[in-house]
């Protein structure tokens, strides 16, 4: 444990060392739980006040402390985010330089700014004139702001848009002077690392791709909610923005608090219905209160997926809270009683004009500037599925009120008529956040009515919403199979003929020389193998798809491409990673002699001493009483493992139905399946130049022979050799590779770890082995990505496309498998292979 701190010392001396000493500080005087105490406060504290009687340390002295306890755990896993990273790329002296100048000149300016608006008669930061603060956040992320300056073009993009997106909600909605500072000290930052690095503004010709836009918009349009929540669960917010709090998230604040909470209002706005704030103090009535918050955040994820439904929802909610502030303005400037239901008991309507309006109005700004880049619709099929809930939904849950609200109002206080019902039913879907008629539950029926019928509303909204903007399938063309066998028989690599499988979806290249198969899941497109057609046109066409990608809000993800594909997408800044090993037998020099085919031979000895023969057939015309048995025989090796059939590229009975498709059966004297496998064709210039290996199973009842599946690989090798095919493939062991002595990157080196712990139950090393036999030329296969940072999405899209229907008791079986010890050199026959 020692000689570990020992080397994050050594890591991130700065970082250790400031972090111990705010403990201390805070620790020594006693400030861990609540902050400094007041005598100390002044002291230390950096503001108008203390500037103005000379302590010109506050600024610094400020950054030793934090105002309490969640303060303190702030700083410190921030510092340990932000400042130790910041040490190794940065360097110690910048990082220390970075720190001090972000901390004083956040508190510096934020004071100036304090001073000018108090000169200006500004409501917001005129009122924070008398506040001291402390606190090291404006240093650590003016740290985090430089040290983004060292990043690449995209990272300091995504950096930048994190650490603006939490200060521009912590300054707007909770508004206090710490968070003003933080704005400054994360400005004071940027310039820093500009002057340092040359990095502030982009250059030229990097600008932002069509995702980027996409996620951007995304964020600000998920800011009111965020914000909204956040005000709502801070003590005494008093941001500018801070009253779509009562939007979208209703404080329960303490009326004798209430002239502290907004100490610059401008207008108190009095209102009655404590008792029913109460109703929704338990979490049905926190989850409708919250729903529309949720409706925002669920259009921000649609937005960053290009969804044009999602960007309709966004600007029609951003339209009503302008509409609601505008309403509430109006209506406080003509009468100071105006009635603002569900705020509580004499709660606060902060009023600050048009700063209260300045987001939704920028939101609604930014959403039609950008609108030509959310074009993303659903099928038809879809659209009418959601509209149908939707109104299915709404009329439930109205006609539930009314009906039993009307034979039920003896259960409310006073007793409601059914205009009143009627009139009050649009603000039951608000919990009552803004105006509404007076009538309460006096039971628990009345309360069950009054929340749970309009919870059960939005649980279904959202479930719906979220299932609609999820659905990536967002076109359907009837011809695109025939299309893409057409395009298939102009060339291909060994996974091409996967394409042709159910599930698939296609992409064409403009000019109709190359297609690409995909299945997209959770928004990331995997590919079946590389683009396949005129091999001239395999560079432009993975170019070509990935921007279709982006244009779809799809992240790209090539899957079991060539070294060829992965050059050219290492041209195009991508990440790759090897996830297979192809396994090519060239058939024109192919000799089954010496030692190393000695099995072999002997597997093809034996066959005939027994009888065995090899039979051809396209399983479609296969005999009823072989098909019979192959059917058994899969089921069998399915039932012995326990687990589903994998899927995706690794083939199935379903696969067979293809007349293209061989299938190569050993029989014994009595009609008696020993093993099977199944080729499909790899084309070139419209003929198969060779054969990929899909389906292999070995019947393993007693009294079978063994080496089956050496007999009907050599059969088949020379039976294509004959045709004049120039190779066949054994096709690819996933998640097994070779050792080819290169130094494997963290990700290949967990891929490694996975593969082994998958070994007991799926076997794909020692399958490596087995087609090691037929001494083949190893042929390693990539998955390819653009972006590092949808690692996450990619693995578990690819999991969805091998094993779509993994059931509960799958998993858990499959979980208590791989906890096992992995097994020795039978290792191979439990996983199923030959």
């Amino acid at each position: 444990m020692t000689g570990l701190a020992g080397q994050q010392f050594r890591r991130a001396p700065v970082t250790i060392c400031y972090l111990a000493t705010v403990w201390v500080a805070g620790l020594v005087s006693g400030s861990i739980a609540h902050g400094p105490p007041r005598w100390l406060s002044g002291r230390v504290g950096a503001g108008l006040p203390s500037l103005g009687h000379g302590s010109w340390w506050t600024p610094l002295s400020a950054g030793l402390w934090a105002s309490g306890l969640g303060g303190y755990l702030a700083v410190t896993v921030l510092g340990l985010v932000i400042l130790a990273p910041a040490e190794r790329r940065m360097g110690v002296p910048r990082t220390f330089v970075t720190l001090l100048v972000s901390q004083a000149a956040g508190l510096l300016v934020a004071a100036g700014l304090i001073e000018l608006a108090g000169l200006a008669d500004e409501p917001w930061l005129g009122a924070l004139a008398g506040e001291t603060a402390v606190g090291a956040l404006p240093g650590v992320l003016g740290v985090g702001f430089a040290l983004s300056c060292t990043f690449t073009v995209l990272w300091r993009r995504r950096l930048r848009l994190l650490l603006t997106v939490a200060v521009a909600i912590s300054a707007l909605y909770i508004g206090h002077l710490e968070q003003v500072a933080q704005a400054c000290g994360a400005l004071a930052g940027l310039v820093t690392g500009a002057l340092m690095y040359g990095h502030a503004r982009p250059s030229a010709g990097s600008r932002a791709s069509q995702q980027e836009v996409r996620v951007l918009v995304g964020m600000l349009a998920a800011v009111s909610a965020l914000g909204g929540m956040l005000a709502a669960l801070a003590d005494n917010a008093d941001g500018p923005m801070s009253l779509s709090s009562f939007l979208f998230a209703t404080p329960v604040p303490d009326p004798h608090d209430l002239a502290a909470a907004c100490p610059h209002a401008t207008l108190i706005v009095a209102c009655r219905g404590l008792r029913e704030q109460q109703l929704y103090a338990h979490w049905p009535g926190v989850l409708v209160q919250v729903a529309p918050a949720l409706l925002l955040l669920l259009s921000a994820d649609g937005l960053r997926r290009g969804r044009r439904p999602a960007w309709w929802l966004a600007v029609v909610i951003n339209l009503a809270v302008l509409g609601v502030s505008l309403w509430v303005t109006f209506a406080a400037g003509s009468d100071a009683s105006a009635h603002l239901a569900g705020l509580g008991a004499w709660i606060p309507a902060i009023l600050l004009a048009g700063e209260a309006m300045l987001l939704p109005v920028v939101t609604l700004t930014v959403l039609l500037a950008t609108r030509r880049r959310f074009d993303q619709t659903a099928d038809r099929r879809a659209v009418r599925k959601l509209t149908a809930t939707l109104i299915t939904a709404l009329g439930l849950s109205s006609g539930t009120f009314l009906l039993l609200g009307y034979l039920l109002r003896d259960h409310f206080s006073p007793r409601p008529d059914f205009g009143v019902l009627a009139q009050d039913l649009p603000m039951r879907f608000l919990a009552g956040r803004l105006f509404g008629n007076r009538f309460l539950p006096v039971d628990l029926a009345g309360r069950l009515l009054y929340v749970w019928v309009f919870l059960l509303f939005w649980i279904v909204v959202l479930g719906a919403l979220t299932t609609f903007f999820l659905h990536t399938r967002t076109y359907c063309d009837t011809g695109a199979a025939d299309r893409a066998r057409a395009i298939l028989t102009r060339g291909g690599s060994t996974l091409s003929y996967m394409s042709t499988w159910p599930g698939n979806q296609y992409w064409f290249s403009p000019d109709g020389r190359a297609a690409v198969a995909y299945r997209a899941i959770a928004a990331v497109a995997v590919t079946v193998g590389e683009p396949y057609g005129d091999p001239a046109a395999l560079d432009s066409a993975i170019t070509e798809f990935a921007s279709f990608c982006e244009h779809r809000g799809l992240r790209p993800c090539l899957y079991g491409v060539t070294a060829q594909a992965r050059a050219v997408t290492q041209k195009l800044g991508w990440r790759s990673v090897q996830i297979a090993e192809d396994t090519l037998l060239p058939l024109a020099d192919l000799q089954f002699t010496g030692k190393k085919w000695q099995d072999v031979r002997t597997a093809l000895n034996k066959a005939a001493k027994e009888g065995i023969t090899a039979e051809w057939w396209s399983y479609p015309e296969t005999p009823r009483e072989l098909a019979g048995q192959i059917h058994q025989i899969s089921e069998k090796w399915l039932a012995d493992k326990g687990l589903p059939e994998m899927g995706f590229t690794l083939g199935g009975l379903d696969e067979l139905n293809d007349p293209n498709i061989r299938c190569l059966i050993a029989v014994g004297a009595d009609r008696k399946v020993h093993g099977v496998t199944s080729w499909m064709p790899v084309y070139a210039s419209g003929r198969p130049a060779g054969w990929t290996l899909d389906f292999m199973r070995r019947n393993t009842e007693p009294g079978t022979f063994h080496g089956v599946m050496e007999f009907l690989i050599a059969t088949a090798a020379l039976t294509f050799r004959e045709e004049g095919a120039r190779f066949v493939s054994l096709s690819g062991a996933p998640l097994a590779r070779l050792d080819r002595g290169e130094q494997a990157c963290p990700l290949q080196r967990l891929l490694d770890r996975i593969a082994n712990s998958m070994e007991p139950v799926y076997g794909f090393q020692s399958l490596l082995r087995f087609k090691a036999k037929f001494q083949p030329v190893y042929q390693p296969l990539y998955l390819a990505y653009p972006d590092p940072a949808t690692l996450g999405s990619i693995a578990a899209a690819i999991g969805r496309a091998y094993l779509p229907h993994l059931t509960a008791r799958q998993a858990l079986r499959l979980l208590t498998k791989l906890r096992q010890v992995s097994a020795g050199p039978g290792t191979a026959r439990r996983a199923g292979w030959p």
